[in-house]
């Protein structure tokens, strides 16, 4: 059959509202028409953000999305059982059992037949069925039958009856039962009574008569005789019928078991025992020395052997004796053995062992007797010859007075040889030439205990270590400064300053002309000479030119890879050796430029050997190798930066360099070696006549890592030192003169999203996530899952295996702590398939599942926070790794998975009504740039852009491009005029200045500042508080609350502060109830009572409270909750005391109108914060605040406000830096360290302490300093030095630790206090060979070799290396010597080690000058006074030779002492 017209009109119907609600009448389309979804000749309507399809009805008819199906009639029709024919549009429906129509909606009426009999029946028609509704008196299914009913009244004995289809049915009264309830029922029949008892049946009852023993409605209750407990002494009674019997234990009896039986009565006990009478038995208290339960047995305590180490017991009565004669023990049983070692009878430090009956001392080498009393003289045999000077070790006489005695080395003696002499016994001549003593070059001769040096041209001195210094005559002009060399010096000429001609010659006397006109060209430094007087000049060379005047450019270049094939022509000299100014072996130098990670430099050889230089990852690798070793060496770093690097590798006999100069690396210090420590020397081959630059054949490239060849620029390339120019290359071989070389990241072409990555002949972007595209200009879209809570998610078909090892990433942004974000399913034979992995919230962090029933790992760090945050799940197989932030947690393992082609993923939810609260539920929030791998998965699945490889989605619903927030504010939750503005998924409230919270739902009171005095507001729910500190000094305050308490007190709070030890805090009372806190010997105490208890609840504490510091009472019910609790007292955070085990409630009597409550009642001290059930009880009732709970003064008492007491502190009474505490009038001080006392004016003694375990203690100023015992050590001496930490015990000794001392413990055949000879001692010319002239002596504990100067080692095989203590200094390379070393010392150094600066004595010169020229001034000087003091000499003579009376007078007075005084030659011409 066809559908009707009325289905034609309702689709058309529906298609007119789709079209609506697509918007195909709107303005607006989503042109997805454009790649014609629709088959079958269906017409494609454009929607808002879709399409539709409307089938054909012509012909074959389709359905679906696209009418990809044959059109199936029977989903649109209303019968359950239907069946069509595929593509059109008939369908049958088979109607079930009472229905009819064709789509079975029509009811059968079975009562159309009249099967109801006439004439009063009423026929009931019923689905598939019908009722008779008969008349009184008749009955049956068609009312044809004769039934009694009601109207009869059948019912008897008060039944009731109740009329039924079929008649009726009586309902009978108790008693009575059958149909018309005629019989009367038998109570009795059931037998109900028991224990014998009579039952007699009546109306709905019986009645039991009871035999004697029994009571009960049945009889049931057996009269326990026993109920009062009638036998006595934990007797058992057994309860019988009328009466009981008692069982009694042993040792009673009687009717009641009230009797004690007397065992001791029959006297059982023997030998003077003592009977004790128990219940049931006795005990006999045995005299000592007896025992068995009568006593009768006599004990003999030398049974169990008490006596050891072979003693004799002899029993005695109730003990015994033990004789230890000769047995070498004593004791009471003879066990101790007796310590001969006690009165340490062994000297000189011997270890005395025990032995039984007496002891054995082990002396130390060198002593010997019974107890080592005997020193052995070692001396006394002359050992020392020459006239050397014999000391015994063992003889403190002869050391200096801080020297220790050590016995392990008293043994043996000391030769004190005479100068010229050495060895043990000073028997060997010291040759003074054999140290080589003279140095530079100069020659020794020996003499008696000295040695003298001739010495070499240009050194003078003893030891010839004096180098002449030649530059001291300033050989050097014109500013060179002069290096002093071996009779020679060399002068350095200063640099030219700007415009003038540098100096030259041996004394930098001559200008240098050679670069006048020079002809170096780009850049090139011109460097003038002088050989024999002729002037030149040389050109040096910057990077990438070449040729005597740098003209000859030595760059190239590769833009693709390949390579220059380069044969190398050796010489018959050059296969021999090469010889290189760098290096010795095989080698190439290069400068190269590139941006790229990985390529090849160049290649040198064959497959079998070959040397190779490449750039792996960004640093540098070569490798050398051949046929029988094998060298690499790396430098790591970032050398494909695009600067220019120096690289130089080359193979010898030493091994593989590789030398790396560039940025970061001037002054070639960068420089890695192999040198084939396990490797055979290297053997270059003739195939290193083959070198390829910028790569190699394919078949040689496997070799190396990269597999590359080279692109980039190349310069100043040399093989084995030679200089190849690349005009010289072959052409045609990929390679370009010069480097041309374009800035691709320069400006940055990545938008700021991307790290630009430079290829050299062109660039890529490496986006930052979620950006891409070539720029990285363009976004991935967020996309908003669960927006205004609606159902979403999207699934994807995996169109490839991405196997065990995979990852998940993306972006995400939500406040919702829990939700799926993504989940894989392999398909099964069910719908929902099979959940094998999953990534989901859970409390705000990353979960992570794999197949069901596993555990989930979770994420350390909190995600759910709003912001967009980038997360990763790295699956490696069973391990899972969670990245965030750069950082990357190992979070666990799970059971191993593999994702393959053709599963399903869904993110941010499931479909329909598939579950997901396993997993969270549905995510709620924003998700972006979500990756499998590498695989994108778009949610956009018309997105046109998406790139290649992407996953589009299968199925999605209700997710909204962008990340968009719910309308928050939609519901306005901001209270008391407060402004919402939305947040992501969230809201903010902007609220008035007097309310506050999340939704402006708190009335804050304080802002308004209502506190007047000083006091402290502080907010509460419902209003708000003053807060003061108080001072009380027996002027107590009275409350009221004004039954304005909304629950029972189970707690109360106070601060206080009192020296007070005695006081009332609080007192409340109400008829009999009663509270009062008070102190009691300076603890809290509570009391509490309640209601009509009998006893009042009271307990104290134990902390002490009046010390004059602030303290915190809590006083509360530790259960609340209940209806009886105990009570705590928690002071300062601390649980002080508890009532515990008494109980009591809550406090209600203090919202009892007449309740009455005080504070501060004998009490002098402060008091902050007192709270009564969380009530506040103010000091000052000023204010009027708006919560209904509270306390108010009671009249108006004067408070003073505040805490104040006595100035203690103001005369600063502590001393010596101490803090003043003031504690309430009274102070205290807190010392400094090293200080006590009252007033801290006493110092500590830090020793009082004995803190100084095996040492003496000195005190001193806040400290003390241990000073320990030999053999200890540590801050307090505790610990026991271990001796043997450092021993010196040889050949496997085992040492033994000891106090400051050790001891060794020899294996055999060794033997010395070290263990360091030979047992039996070996002896010299058999068993000892002294070699380079040692001397062997035989010694007492064997030979011994004395080595000459500049030996050492047992037997004088060893060379002293005198260089090993680096003597040369300022950089100076030390050589060592036969005894002694020479130091070759660098320019501007001289000296034995090289500690004379030169440079000094050059810059002295200035001085020397200045001193030259004060001394010609003062000989000037000196002239200029002879000269004056001769022309006065004449001038007096010419005065002398004529007459003058003064002037004879004068001469005369001389003249008269002429035989005292010597007469001047002048005056004796006269």
């Amino acid at each position: 059959m066809e559908l009707g017209q009325i289905h034609l009109n309702l689709k058309t119907v529906l298609l007119t509202m789709m079209m609506f609600k697509w918007g195909i009448l709107c303005s607006a389309s989503s042109d997805k028409c454009l790649s014609a979804p629709c088959q079958n000749g269906a017409t494609c309507v454009d929607t808002t953000d879709d399409y539709a399809c409307i089938c054909a009805r012509d012909g074959v008819r389709y359905m679906g999305k696209t009418c990809e199906e044959l059109y199936d009639a029977c989903v649109f029709a209303p019968c359950e059982r239907c069946s069509s024919t595929p593509g059109t549009a008939e369908y049958r429906c088979a109607c079930p059992s009472g229905l009819t129509g064709d789509n079975c909606t029509v009811d059968v009426d079975e009562c159309e037949s009249s099967p109801c009999s006439a004439p009063r029946s009423l026929c009931v028609d019923q689905l598939n069925g019908y009722f008779c509704r008969c008349p009184p008196g008749l009955g049956g299914r068609d009312c044809r039958a004769r039934v009694t009913d009601c109207v009869d009244e059948p019912c008897r004995n008060n039944g009731t009856c109740a009329l039924r289809p079929e008649g009726f049915a009586c309902h009978c009264a108790a008693g009575f039962e059958g149909r018309t309830c005629e019989e009367d029922v038998d109570e009795c029949s059931s037998e109900p009574c028991q224990n014998g008892a009579i039952c007699v049946d009546g109306v709905a009852e019986f009645h039991c008569f009871c035999v004697p023993g029994f009571q009960g409605h049945n009889c049931e209750i057996d009269i326990n005789e026993c109920a009062s407990r009638p036998c006595e002494n934990n007797g058992t009674c057994i309860n019988e019928k009328d009466h009981y019997e008692c069982e009694c234990l042993t040792g009673f009896a009687g009717v009641n078991c009230e009797a004690e039986v007397d065992e001791c009565e029959s006297s059982p006990c023997r030998n003077g025992a003592t009977c004790h009478d128990l219940i049931g038995m006795y005990a006999c208290e045995c005299l000592p020395g007896f025992e068995g339960v009568d006593c009768e047995v006599d004990v003999d305590e030398c049974v169990s052997v008490p006596c050891q180490n072979g003693a004799v017991c002899q029993d005695m009565v109730n003990s015994y004796d033990c004789d230890c004669g000769n047995t070498g023990f004593e004791g009471d049983h003879c066990e101790v053995d007796i310590a001969e070692c006690a009165s340490e009878p062994c000297q000189h430090a011997a270890t005395c062992v025990e032995g039984v009956k007496g002891y054995t001392c082990l002396c130390w080498p060198g002593y010997e007797g019974p107890n080592c009393e005997t020193d052995i003289d070692e001396c006394a045999e002359q050992p020392c010859e020459n006239g050397g000077r014999c000391f015994q070790r063992s003889d403190p006489s002869h050391w200096t007075p801080d020297w220790e005695l050590s016995f392990a080395d008293a043994a043996g003696y000391v030769c004190q040889c005479p100068p010229g002499f050495a060895g043990e016994n000073c028997s060997v001549d010291i040759d003074e030439c054999e140290s080589e003593p003279c140095q530079s070059g100069g020659s020794c001769e020996d003499g008696i205990n000295s040695y003298t040096c001739t010495c070499a041209a240009g050194f003078l001195g003893k030891l010839c270590e004096v180098n002449v210094d030649e530059c001291e005559s300033q050989p050097c002009q014109n500013g060179g400064w002069c290096e002093d060399g071996r009779a020679s010096y060399t002068c350095h000429c200063p640099d030219a300053a700007a415009g003038q001609l540098p100096w030259g010659g041996r004394q930098c006397e001559v200008q240098l002309r050679g670069c006048v006109g020079h002809a170096c060209q780009n850049g090139a430094t011109c460097r003038p000479w002088l050989e024999g007087g002729e002037h030149g000049h040389a050109c040096l060379c910057p990077p990438g030119f070449y040729d005597p005047r740098c003209s000859t450019r030595t760059t190239f270049s590769f833009s693709s890879p390949g390579f220059v094939h380069i044969r190398v022509v050796e010489d018959a000299r050059g296969r021999r050796e090469l010889q290189h100014r760098a290096h010795r072996g095989h080698g190439v130098q290069l400068r190269f430029r590139t941006t790229l990670p990985s390529l090849v430099l160049f290649y040198r050889g064959d497959a079998d050997n070959h040397l190779l230089l490449e750039v792996v990852s960004g640093g540098l690798r070569a490798k050398a190798s051949s046929e029988d070793s094998e060298l690499e060496v790396t430098y790591p770093g970032l050398l494909s930066d695009g600067d220019w690097r120096d690289a130089h590798v080359y193979v010898d006999a030493e091994g593989l360099t590789l030398t790396v100069k560039g940025p970061g690396c001037e002054w070639d210090r960068c420089r890695v070696t192999d040198g084939g420590a396990s490797e055979p020397t290297f053997q270059p081959s003739e195939a290193f006549a083959h070198v390829y630059i910028g790569g190699a054949p394919e078949e040689l490239l496997e070799n190396s890592m990269s597999g590359v060849g080279f692109i980039g620029c190349m310069e100043d390339l040399m093989i084995d030192s030679k200089p190849i120019l690349p005009q010289t290359l072959p052409e045609n071989q990929g390679h370009e003169l010069g480097c041309n070389k374009t800035e691709w990241c320069k400006p940055d072409p990545c938008d700021g999203h991307g790290r630009c990555v430079d290829l050299w002949t062109s660039y890529y972007c490496d986006c930052h996530r979620p950006f891409y595209s070539e720029s990285c200009s363009e976004e991935f879209p967020s996309w908003t899952y669960g927006h205004e809570d609606t159902l979403s998610f999207s699934a994807y078909d995996i169109g490839q295996s991405h196997g065990s090892s995979f990852n998940v990433s993306f972006f995400l942004r939500s406040l919702k702590s829990e939700g799926l974000l993504f989940q894989l399913r392999r398909p099964t034979e069910k719908a929902e398939g099979q959940v094998y992995f999953s990534v989901y919230l859970g409390m705000g962090r990353l979960l992570v599942s794999s197949l069901p029933g596993s555990a989930p790992l979770t994420a350390p760090v909190f995600v759910a926070t709003g912001e967009k945050q980038l997360v990763q799940v790295e699956v490696r197989g069973e391990q899972v790794v969670f990245g965030h932030a750069g950082l990357r947690y190992s979070i666990g393992q799970i059971p191993q998975v593999a994702v393959a082609s053709g599963d399903e993923a869904y993110v941010g939810g499931l479909p329909g009504d598939w579950s997901a609260e396993a997993w969270g539920g549905r995510y709620k929030g924003c998700l972006q740039d979500l990756r499998l791998g590498s695989t994108h998965l778009d949610v956009d699945a018309w997105n046109i852009s998406a790139e290649e490889g992407a996953y589009l989605p299968s199925d999605a619903e209700n997710v909204m491009r962008g990340c968009v927030s719910d309308d928050t504010c939609k519901i306005k939750p901001c209270q008391n005029g407060g402004e919402c503005a939305v947040t992501f998924n969230d809201f903010r409230c902007s609220c008035p200045e007097r309310y506050a919270g999340k939704s402006c739902e708190t009335h804050v009171w304080c802002v308004s500042d209502p506190c007047v005095n000083g006091g402290h507001c502080v907010d509460l729910p419902d209003g708000y508080e003053c807060v003061h500190n108080a001072t009380f000094e027996n002027n107590p305050v009275q409350y009221s609350a004004g039954g304005s308490l909304a629950r029972p007190v189970s707690n109360i709070y106070l601060e206080l502060r009192t020296r007070s030890e005695n006081a009332v805090l609080l007192r409340a009372a109400w008829g009999s109830d009663m509270l009062m806190v008070s102190l009691l010997d300076a603890c809290v105490r509570v009391e509490i009572h309640v209601g009509n208890s009998v006893e009042t609840l009271a307990f104290t504490g134990v902390r002490r409270v009046a010390d004059g510091r602030w303290h915190r009472v809590n006083v509360s019910m530790a259960e609340r909750k209940r209806k009886a609790s105990p009570w705590f007292i928690i002071v300062d955070g601390v649980t002080d005391a508890s009532s515990s085990p008494e109980r009591t409630g809550g406090l209600h009597f203090l919202n009892e109108k007449g309740a009455a409550l005080a504070v501060a009642e004998s009490f002098t001290g402060c008091l902050g914060a007192v709270r009564v059930g969380g009530v506040y009880l103010p000091f000052m009732d000023d204010y009027e605040a708006p919560q209904a709970s509270q306390f108010h003064l009671v009249g108006k008492p004067k408070v003073r406000l505040g805490c104040t007491s006595a100035p203690v502190c103001d005369s600063d009474p502590c001393l010596n830096g101490a803090t003043c505490e003031d504690l309430f009038n009274k102070f205290g001080c807190v010392c400094d360290s090293g200080w006590e006392g009252e007033r801290c004016e006493a110092d500590a003694d830090d020793c009082a302490s004995q803190p100084c375990v095996h040492g003496n203690c000195r005190d001193r100023l806040a400290a003390f300093e241990c000073q320990c015992r030999p053999g200890y050590a540590g801050a307090l001496c505790e610990e026991d030095l271990d001796e043997c930490e450092h021993h010196a015990c040889e050949h496997g000794g085992t040492c033994r630790d000891g106090p400051n001392m050790y001891h060794c413990t020899c294996p055999e055949a060794y033997s010395g206090p070290l263990c360091q000879w030979d047992y039996p001692p070996i002896q010299c010319g058999k068993d000892m060979q002294c070699v380079n002239d040692g001397v062997c002596t035989d010694g007492l504990w064997g030979a011994n070799c004395t080595c000459v100067p500049g030996f050492t080692g047992s037997s004088c095989e060893t060379e002293i290396n005198e260089c090993e203590s680096n003597p040369c200094q300022n950089g100076g390379s030390c050589l060592d010597r036969f005894n002694m070393f020479v130091c070759e010392c660098p320019p501007g150094y001289s000296g034995p080690t090289c500690d004379t600066n030169k440079l000094a004595s050059k810059q002295g010169v200035p001085w020397l000058a200045l001193a030259i020229l004060l001394l010609c001034f003062c000989v000037l000087i000196l002239i200029f006074s002879l000269t004056f003091m001769v022309l006065t000499a004449r001038k007096k003579r010419q005065s002398e030779g004529a007459y003058s009376p003064s002037a004879q007078e004068l001469a005369g007075a001389r003249l008269e002492m002429d035989s005292m005084l010597k007469v001047p030659p002048e005056e004796r011409l006269i």
